[in-house]
């Protein structure tokens, strides 16, 4: 089996592979010579397994920087994982993945993150859950009117959202998980169906700064008797409170137009803002996934706090078929802000998977929970200044990729 990066000459079986993996229904490939509509919206790098000269599976590589706990850090976003019928189970897909993480390692990627199609496979793989959504349907009439004197909403109509990038960029650097998102990306970006269009709003201060955006669609009755006409808010950003509430008003102005009001915002702190605790449906959903490539690199590119001052070993189990370098024994010393790395011999405090570690380092397990049910070993001293250094945080990736 070969395996290597995709050349021009492969993107027609690359887009029908594509195609009957991720758009079957359609029950039909188009002619070589047709430029399909772009599947993600970010710049992707394929790369292929191939047998007997066929190409029978491929992962597509997106360049770019993740937050993880307040710096940004090279990861790569993995899409468009996929396997020809007739190969698979046979193996292709974990042997092109071997291959990529040794890609990667060699290219200076230090995470790399994805929306599984099946989370046990990729758990297989190394990579754990980082986050998950907070989806609320509630009454656009439910929502309590406070007044809010220093904030100003107007509609922009520029397809690029350029007015939303600095807002967003702000944010960004507050939450662990999320992406620095190149302007190019936003037109296309399929953030909770950007893609089929909507309206845009633009919130300021009275000294006509942009303080925060809401972007939204209004979304039909579907056949489906629980659902309901609403309007659904593609993505909902603040930079203080204020700004939520004034944002949060301009959706009760909407009762007139739309009974129920479906969002799915980045903190969670909502039900003060409402009449009524009882919303239509409050659903919890499992987002996206995160792995270490380089556990030392990340290591040295994190900001720890100055007054944090502590030392424990870690024992890292990463299989010598993904990414072998991590598989060590490795004191972390962190004092004044900084962190020294150093390879141990003696017996670890802590003993755990690269996925468990993965999960903690991000912020979405603290790891109490993971030790609650065996996935990390050691004393309770060492889970409590292994929590000291790793706490839990909010976490979020919303790209789509």
């Amino acid at each position: 089996m070969i395996f290597r990066e995709a050349t021009i000459e492969d993107q027609d079986i690359i887009r029908k592979i594509i195609r009957y993996a991720f758009n079957n229904k359609s029950n039909e490939y188009l002619p070589p010579d047709t430029k399909e509509p772009p599947k993600i919206s970010y710049k992707i790098k394929d790369y292929v397994s191939e047998e007997n000269g066929n190409i029978t599976a491929l992962i597509g590589v997106i360049d770019f920087l993740q937050n993880i706990r307040g710096s940004f850090v090279k990861s790569a976003g993995l899409s468009a994982v996929a396997c020809r019928p007739e190969y698979r189970r046979k193996g292709h897909i974990t042997q092109l993945f071997t291959y990529i993480f040794s890609k990667m390692y060699k290219e200076g990627y230090i995470v790399s993150c994805l929306y599984p199609f099946d989370y046990q496979f990729y758990e297989t793989l190394g990579y754990g859950q980082a986050d998950q959504l907070y989806a609320y349907t509630l009454k656009t009439s439910d929502i309590i009117q406070r007044p809010t004197p220093n904030r100003i909403i107007q509609e922009d109509f520029d397809p690029n959202f350029p007015r939303c990038h600095p807002i967003y960029d702000k944010l960004s650097n507050q939450i662990s998980g999320l992406v620095k998102r190149p302007p190019y990306v936003w037109k296309n970006l399929y953030s909770w169906y950007w893609q089929q269009k909507g309206y845009q709003f633009i919130c300021q201060d009275l000294e006509g700064n942009d303080v925060g955006y809401i972007i939204l669609r209004f979304e039909k009755k579907v056949s489906d008797p629980e659902e309901t006409e609403k309007i659904v808010v593609s993505e909902l950003v603040y930079n203080d409170p204020e700004t939520k509430q004034a944002l949060l008003n301009f959706l009760a102005n909407h009762d007139s137009q739309s009974e129920y009001v479906q969002l799915a915002p980045y903190e969670q702190n909502y039900l003060p803002y409402l009449k009524s605790p009882r919303m239509k449906k409050n659903e919890t959903i499992a987002n996206s996934m995160i792995r270490i490539i380089n556990f030392q690199a990340l290591m040295t590119e994190l900001k720890f706090p100055p007054e944090l001052d502590t030392k424990i070993t870690l024992e890292i189990k990463d299989p010598t078929t993904q990414c072998p370098w991590n598989n060590q024994i490795i004191e972390l010393r962190i004092q004044n802000g900084t962190i020294t790395l150093t390879s141990s011999k003696n017996s670890p405090d802590i003993r755990l998977g690269i996925k468990e570690l993965s999960q903690i380092v991000i912020g979405f397990h603290a790891p109490q929970e993971l030790a609650e049910i065996g996935k990390i070993q050691g004393s309770d001293k060492a889970i409590m200044s292994f929590a000291e250094i790793f706490p839990k945080k909010v976490t979020a990736l919303r790209d789509y990729f």
